[in-house]
Formats: structure tokens, sequence, C-alpha cells
């Protein structure tokens, strides 16, 4: 960033058309610092040559213009950035447990819908922390908190169903996710927990978590994805290959407004479609902002002696001609 310390003597520039028309008007070709190169000059254009009648002019003013430059002091700023971030450790705990196959979130299953919006929620909050969690009859850290935004959806993208579980360990999957946060020093630490089912095992129960997370002041923000009654979930036919049968799964929404109470967050939210776990998402976006402030600062060092430089240059330069080249040229 260029400045000047003293900006006021710019208006001095606007002299400089004004001497320019001054000399020209007055035909002033002889503007010279010694007697006897004034004569020579005056010879030499009295005898055709007019071609200098502008060229010292011009020189004298682009030697005003150095020095009046190097006067007003140029000064260049380099930009430092000195941020204050105060973000939100976030843990995104998913259940992978078999269920999250069930096909009414189409195209996709439960778990490819939860893994698209996630993705989308974690690019759109460039100063957050990200940890990752799975459950399903255990849970296990995908990814510790990070700001590696890319690792973070990668992992997200690799997550896939357990489909050999046994069970749903919503507790165990929440204490997991509070464990990572327990050590953060954030602004605001929050878990968002999507599952589909009904903890039926673990050795934590989800209502324990919550008094966990509440007592460390973390919030949770329960999800349950899965659409009321019956739901086509794919079966694998030994002769006619994957088909889909109409299956109820149970989803234990009073345990995740249970959560949310205890946490702090109100209430629990259900998606029955991707749009609507989209818009969950949207919403927890809005709740959870990020505040963060710059200040911007400049270095900064001193330009003038260049234009300084330049000046005495078109003024030596214009004594040159003026005493030596001029003179000796013919006529």
């Amino acid at each position: 960033m260029l400045i000047f310390e003293h900006p006021w003597f710019l208006l001095l520039l606007l002299l400089i058309p004004f001497y320019l028309w001054w000399e020209l008007k007055r035909g002033s070709k002889n503007q010279l610092f010694f007697p006897h190169s004034r004569v020579l000059l005056l010879q030499h254009l009295a005898k055709g040559q007019f071609k200098y009648k502008y060229l010292f002019p011009i020189l004298r003013s682009i030697t005003l213009l150095m020095l009046v430059i190097a006067i007003a002091q140029p000064r260049w700023g380099v930009q430092t950035r000195d941020l204050t971030r105060k973000g939100v450790d976030i843990v995104v705990a998913v259940d992978i447990s078999g269920s999250m196959l069930a096909m009414d979130f189409a195209p996709t299953n439960r778990l490819g819908a939860a893994v698209t919006v996630a993705k989308d929620f974690v690019s759109r909050r460039a100063n957050d922390r990200f940890a990752l969690v799975a459950f399903s009859e255990y849970a296990l850290t995908q990814i510790p908190l990070t700001f590696d935004h890319t690792a973070m959806q990668n992992s997200l993208q690799l997550l896939s169903v357990n489909e050999k579980a046994s069970g749903t360990a919503i507790g165990l999957g929440l204490a997991k996710a509070v464990a990572r946060l327990k050590d953060s020093t954030a602004k605001s630490r929050i878990v968002i927990l999507i599952t589909d089912g009904v903890n039926n095992t673990g050795e934590i129960d989800p209502l324990t978590a919550a008094n966990m997370a509440k007592e460390l002041g973390i919030k949770v923000y329960p999800i349950g994805v899965g659409s009321q009654g019956m739901v086509p979930f794919p079966v694998q036919d030994p002769v006619f290959g994957t088909r889909y049968m109409n299956t109820y799964i149970e989803l234990d929404m009073p345990t995740l407004d249970k959560i949310a109470a205890i946490t702090g967050t109100e209430k629990a939210a259900l998606a029955t479609d991707s749009q609507s776990l989209s818009d969950i998402m949207n919403k927890i976006d809005q709740l959870e902002k990020t505040t963060f402030k710059a200040v911007f600062n400049y270095n900064y060092s001193e330009r003038f002696l260049p234009f300084l430089w330049l000046g005495f240059i078109f003024l030596l330069l214009e004594l040159v001609l003026k005493t030596i080249i001029i003179p000796i040229l013919p006529d």
C-alpha cells in the first residue's frame, strides 16, 4: 500500500501544467544557468533548431514532478493481518448401523444423505474445527478435531454401513463425541448426533452421555433420520439379487428430545427426506455462528529516495544538453 507522509505537497503538482503553458507561451527556450550557454542556444534556435523549443520545459517539468513526489515522502506499506478467531469445535457423530441402508432418502440411502449434507455443512464453516465419530454397536473416532476440512470431508465420504452390527449404541457414540471435546477451549462446543434407531446396546445409555455433555458445557443437536411408517430396505436375494422390501424401523425420538433438553438445544429434529435434513443442518449453521476479528497492520518503508535520484538525473540531463551537447551540434 502506497501512502504519502506529507500529501499536501502533492498539490504543487497542479502548478506544473501552468509552468509548461507559461514557458511555451512566452517562447522561453533559453532558461539556462550560464550566460554563455544561453547565447549559444539562442544562436542555434535562431538558425532553425526549433525542435528544442519543447525539450527543456518538459525536462524541467519532469524534474519538478520527481522533486515534489520526493518532498511528499512516499512510503510503501506491507500488510500484515492479526486474526482473532473465536470458532466452534464440532463433532459430527453418525450412526452407521444396518438400518441406515434404508432407501427412504432416494436416490441414496440414509447414510448417503447424511454424508452429503454433512460435507456441505463442513464446507460452509471455514473457521471451525471438526471431528468425526461413527457408531453402530461400538463407536470409533474417524478423525480427531482438525482444521483440515478436506480430511474431514474425505472421512465422511469413506463412511460405510456396518452391516454386521447387532445393535445401535447411541449412548456410546455420544459419549465418544463428548470425549473428543473434553479438552477443547473453543468458544462453543457442539455435537451433531445423527441416528435413525434406538439405543439397544453399549455400556453407556444416551441420557447419561447427555448429562456428561451438560457438565462440560457441550450442546448436542440430535437429528433423527427416517420416514414414519414402512420404508424400502434392500435385501439380498440369491436368485434376483438386491430387491427392496417395506420394513418398519423404529426411531426413538423421545430419547433424542430428552438429549436435546438436557444439553440446552430444546428439541431434537426429525428429517424425513434429504431436503428436510439439509434444512436442519442449515438451521444449526445459523445458530452456531463463528466470530472472528481481523486487524490489519502495515510496516512502512521510505520510498522518496528513487524519486530524488530521478529528479537529479533529469536536472543533470538538462544541464548536459544545454552546456555540452546542444552547443556542438551542427547548425
